[in-house]
């Protein structure tokens, strides 16, 4: 049995009191880590407080998470502004890289999740104490005219972290694609979101209705997730046919988008909007319901596809960023973005032929592909490769 190694995450996303579900991916792939290695996580946040430092310590589970707040600076002058909170961050990290070393002394290997800011500290540790970094990336912007959406300084740093990393580990071969266009040459290993197969699983027996049960689940920004492009499409649906409802969850905007779909004449017999849901609440949604629908303008490697696939229901989602890869005839299937002809003839599809998809065979696939287990011993092994490689090299 391999020895257990000490793994540091530095997250530049995490789940905070802030923002609780702030980079809730990035915490679930700490948990999978965890079932092989030490992990110890870092994530530095600003707000209004006196003091200039603060670190939170939380126990999770096998996961020790530092949560590090520094007190919010600001200034009229861009460049300068940017640098100052750069030098805040990399204060906080270094404040709570001391409470981490506390507890353990060594550190085998970082883990950057999201390449800013983490990656500068992790730059500093390994000039340092000579520890190798990997980087897992789900940075969307990078997909989207990603070398005008970075400043001058962002690019710099990106290019520069980059370099150094032993591994940069996407979670899509699209983003892969989109990471090699921005210019970042590395080491690239493709490895995905993961889901808590104990919260998500199927359960076929709550499904006892006549009617074809859509969800969407999302934080509902219309820009990025096109609520009203579904609501549109339902609208016209529902001018056709009565044997569907659907379901909309979120926590954003969610009074505008129930205003816009009374204005265009959508039937409450077939529209209910819900609250923002727990993780627990999520998964329980989804095994209530047939069909999971997305119209996004643009996506990365969403969770709640491989949610919905592992609690066994097929997804019908607009084919953006790494959709596709997570897509197929068995499980779901694809329509074109911004395209409401499109959702509305592959809807009609899907929900016309919804009992030819297997809930079992779709969530034992998804099982196999994105558990904790099978994700944890990808990363498992990488970190003993990039550490094996510092040794001979």
């Amino acid at each position: 049995m391999m020895t257990r190694l000490n793994v540091l995450f530095l997250a530049s996303w995490y789940p905070n009191e802030l923002n609780p579900q702030n980079g809730n991916f990035i915490q679930r792939h700490a948990e999978a880590v965890s079932k092989f290695c030490n992990v110890f996580v870092i994530h530095v946040r600003a707000r209004n407080q006196q003091k200039k430092y603060v670190c939170e310590k939380r126990p999770n589970k096998n996961v020790k998470e530092f949560i590090c707040w520094y007190s919010k600076h600001s200034s009229n002058i861009p460049v300068f502004s940017y640098l100052k909170k750069i030098n805040r961050k990399i204060k906080a990290y270094k404040f709570a890289f001391e409470e981490v070393s506390k507890i353990t002394q060594t550190i085998d290997i970082v883990h950057v999740n999201v390449i800013l800011p983490a990656g500068i500290f992790a730059l500093f540790l390994k000039k340092k104490h000579k520890i190798p970094f990997i980087i897992t990336e789900h940075w969307t912007k990078f997909q989207n005219t990603a070398s005008e959406s970075f400043s001058f300084l962002e690019q710099y740093f990106i290019k520069k972290i980059s370099a150094q990393a032993s591994a940069v580990c996407p979670v899509s071969e699209n983003l892969k694609n989109a990471l090699i266009d921005f210019g970042i040459k590395s080491n690239f290993k493709v490895i995905p979101n993961v889901v808590n197969t104990k919260i998500f699983y199927t359960d076929t027996s709550v499904k006892n209705t006549n009617k074809v049960k859509l969800l969407h689940i999302s934080h509902l920004d219309d820009k990025h997730k096109n609520i009203s492009g579904i609501l549109n499409v339902i609208k016209r649906l529902s001018d056709k046919r009565n044997d569907f409802h659907i379901t909309v969850s979120g926590n954003r905007n969610i009074e505008k988008h129930k205003m816009y779909a009374e204005k265009i004449g959508v039937s409450q017999n077939v529209l209910t909007f819900e609250s923002e849901k727990t993780s627990e609440e999520v998964a329980d949604a989804m095994r209530q319901h047939d069909l999971f629908v997305m119209f996004s303008n643009y996506e990365n490697l969403p969770c709640v596809i491989s949610e919905s696939h592992v609690c066994g229901i097929p997804v019908i989602s607009s084919d953006v960023g790494g959709v596709s890869e997570m897509i197929n005839k068995e499980n779901g299937i694809l329509c074109e973005a911004g395209n409401e002809d499109s959702l509305y003839q592959k809807l009609t599809k899907i929900i016309d032929n919804i009992e030819n998809y297997s809930s079992n065979i779709i969530s034992e696939k998804a099982q196999a592909k994105y558990s904790y287990v099978v994700v944890g011993k990808q990363f498992f092994k990488l970190y003993n490769d990039v550490l094996q490689k510092q040794i001979t090299s």
